[in-house]
């Protein structure tokens, strides 16, 4: 829990990794390998974090990620309540297997996906490799979270095509298209009620405060991408500096904070 404005905010990273790699993915620096659960529970006890959505850290070479997905169901079972675990996918490895995968996902009781089209070199809306994983997302009812930004690969662009021909998957543009996107990935959620945007990464803040005006503050969503970022930062960013700006009613940084991702995950 936080304190704003002498009231008690519950908290939930939306956006956090876990588990150990042999190779770095994309992330160069800080050259982190490993981060597992007790790491996270103890930056979430520093900040005031209350309960993380997690899933695998990305690895520079192929993978199914299926040790770690079933390390973070480990993880959600051993800590009810503050971990909540997303499987990772790698659509670039054809839709047979990971569609195993992803079965085998929902039945370690994971919450929802996570899919970065850069680290994974497979375009969001690979209509071979990627929609076969959204339709079974879809009728599992798992929300989706794929990496938005920095690659063509990875444009709104690209996941809004998703977005627009599965309407009733719920999705998370993560880094909400970081700088470059942020206003593209706005004017998606306009048009597509299944689109949300986490925090994470998004360095400018009138851009950020423009999502939360322009789209609404039950479309976006508290996330550090922790552990490459500290979750005190986020935390900062939304509550307040950009709460300077907008000056949000206590129930709006409630939805942001935790509410949002609570509805989208089924988090009680």
């Amino acid at each position: 829990m936080i304190t704003v404005e002498g009231e008690q905010i519950e908290v939930i990273d939306a956006h956090s990794h876990m588990g150990a790699r042999k190779k770095l993915a994309i992330h160069q620096i800080p050259p982190i390998m490993k981060w597992m659960a007790e790491d996270m529970l103890g930056s979430m006890d520093n900040a005031g974090v209350d309960g993380v959505v997690t899933f695998a850290i990305g690895v520079g070479e192929p993978s199914d990620y299926r040790e770690t997905n079933q390390y973070i169901a480990d993880a959600m079972r051993k800590h009810p309540g503050r971990i909540h675990g997303f499987m990772r996918l790698s659509p670039g490895m054809g839709p047979k297997d990971t569609l195993q995968v992803l079965e085998e996902g929902v039945k370690l009781g994971l919450k929802g996906i996570k899919i970065h089209p850069l680290i994974e070199h497979c375009p969001a809306n690979d209509r071979e490799k990627v929609y076969p994983l959204m339709e079974a997302a879809q009728h599992h009812n798992l929300t989706v979270l794929i990496h938005c930004g920095l690659g063509e690969d990875a444009s709104p662009a690209r996941l809004g095509e998703i977005a627009r021909d599965f309407p009733k998957l719920k999705m998370i543009f993560g880094h909400s298209g970081l700088v470059e996107g942020v206003r593209q990935v706005v004017e998606i959620a306009k048009k597509h009620d299944n689109v949300h945007m986490d925090s994470s990464g998004v360095g400018w803040l009138p851009f950020f405060c423009e999502s939360i005006s322009w789209a609404g503050p039950e479309r976006v969503l508290y996330g550090s991408d922790h552990p490459f970022n500290p979750m005190e930062w986020e935390i900062e960013k939304i509550v307040k500096h950009a709460q300077r700006h907008l000056k949000l009613k206590i129930e709006d940084l409630r939805l942001i904070m935790a509410g949002n991702i609570k509805r989208l995950v089924g988090i009680g």
